[in-house]
């Protein structure tokens, strides 16, 4: 998950002069249903009790937020707060949110699935693919791995710097090419050498992406339908380069200042989208929740597809964390593992200007819960997704 900096902030102050009204929308826009599966959570025999935890929580610092939960007694999925302030629009278990860097698990899931069908392989040079003026001044980009991309461990650092948020900043519509943010790279040191260490960066992402769109010549809006929500029936995700946000996504909201005081951000937000396979992707909280499962289904990824992906490596110190109820000590090839009192869980986390999100699957005692929210910056903010965590966890294991 990218962490927002106290320079962001500034930029981010800096900018409200700039935005435009607040648009209220008709509830039309707004009009969703879900798939049958999960679309009853009132059916469910913990409804009260799951959406308690998030009527008791969200409040406490967060806009809006969406939950689901797959256990033993089926799908439930709730909302409380709101989608939409300035149209009055409550959050729905149908509405779309963007699920920023759980993205990137889709991007390695779309690898993984090209990888079973013989057209790549993982283990292949980055360079095999992308071509010499493409990767030109990109430090350590001769040397690494696909799998070196998909683990974070090629060294290359992020294009998430100040000269590219004042860049992306300076005007609403960048209109950006792949290519475009890679030259934000160029010419910088590399992390660590390729191969031999963590470091989160966006950066692998964006190439990963340029690969899938290399072996396949399609474009990854095509790569992501076609590997990914198709075959798995999600039928809220949604991913253009060209019309980023979907019809009746959730507003985001960020609290500059940590006084409770939430601002639209879509002016933030909208140029960070649809230029790579880093984020981007909207997709309300069943839909994620789906996916994630899918993941340890062998008619979706082969077995050995799925080892890969799961063959976990210790993190550094540094970017290892534990909240008492998550800890992440170790990281796999496109998908996160937390040790959690009721075991391991494969997952990943999100957060972009005014939307934060977490994906956890716990294989061996096959649960779920995702959690999407449409605000970020406040102080309680995520204290409060950590309560829902916490208590959902609980409950869903009683």
């Amino acid at each position: 998950m990218r962490i927002q900096t106290p320079w962001k902030l500034l930029l981010g102050t800096l900018l409200l002069g700039s935005c435009t009204k607040n648009e209220v929308l008709p509830d039309e826009w707004y009009a969703c249903t879900l798939d049958a599966e999960g679309s009853q959570p009132e059916m469910h025999p913990k409804n009260e009790e799951y959406q308690h935890i998030l009527d008791t929580h969200r409040p406490k610092g967060l806009v809006g937020a969406q939950l689901c939960i797959w256990d033993e007694h089926g799908i439930w999925t709730g909302g409380d707060g709101w989608s939409d302030v300035a149209s009055a629009v409550p959050v729905t278990p149908c509405q779309p949110f963007l699920i920023a860097s759980i993205s990137k698990v889709f991007t390695a899931a779309a690898a993984y699935r090209l990888a079973d069908q013989g057209r790549l392989d993982v283990e292949s040079p980055l360079s095999s693919w992308l071509d010499a003026e493409t990767l030109d001044n990109i430090t350590n980009a001769g040397d690494v791995s696909i799998s070196d991309l998909l683990s974070h461990r090629s060294g290359i650092p992020d294009f998430y710097t100040l000269a590219f948020e004042l860049a992306r900043i300076n005007r609403l519509e960048q209109g950006w090419s792949k290519e475009d943010v890679l030259d934000f790279v160029r010419g910088r040191p590399a992390t660590h050498e390729a191969g031999s260490s963590y470091h989160y960066s966006n950066t692998n992402y964006l190439l990963l992406s340029m690969v899938l769109e290399t072996v396949t010549g399609k474009s990854l809006e095509d790569i992501y339908h076609d590997e990914v929500f198709t075959p798995l029936e999600l039928g809220s995700a949604h991913y253009s380069e060209q019309h980023p946000i979907p019809q009746g996504c959730a507003k985001g909201y960020v609290d500059i200042y940590g006084s409770g005081d939430f601002v639209e951000s879509e002016f933030l937000y909208r140029d960070e989208l649809g230029i790579g396979g880093d984020g981007g992707i909207a997709m309300n909280a069943l839909d994620v929740t789906l996916f994630f499962e899918a993941l340890t289904n062998h008619e979706f990824l082969s077995q050995q597809s799925q080892e890969k992906m799961s063959s976990w490596f210790d993190l550094p110190t540094e970017w290892t964390f534990d909240d008492g109820t998550l800890s992440q000590f170790q990281n796999g090839f496109g998908l996160e593992a937390y040790d959690t009192p009721y075991g391991r869980a494969i997952g990943h986390t999100g957060g972009i200007d005014g939307f934060l999100s977490i994906a956890l699957h716990l294989p061996q005692r096959n649960t779920s819960l995702t959690l999407l929210v449409n605000s970020a910056g406040h102080a309680r903010g995520n204290e409060s997704m950590s309560e829902i965590i916490r208590e959902a966890l609980q409950l869903i294991h009683e």
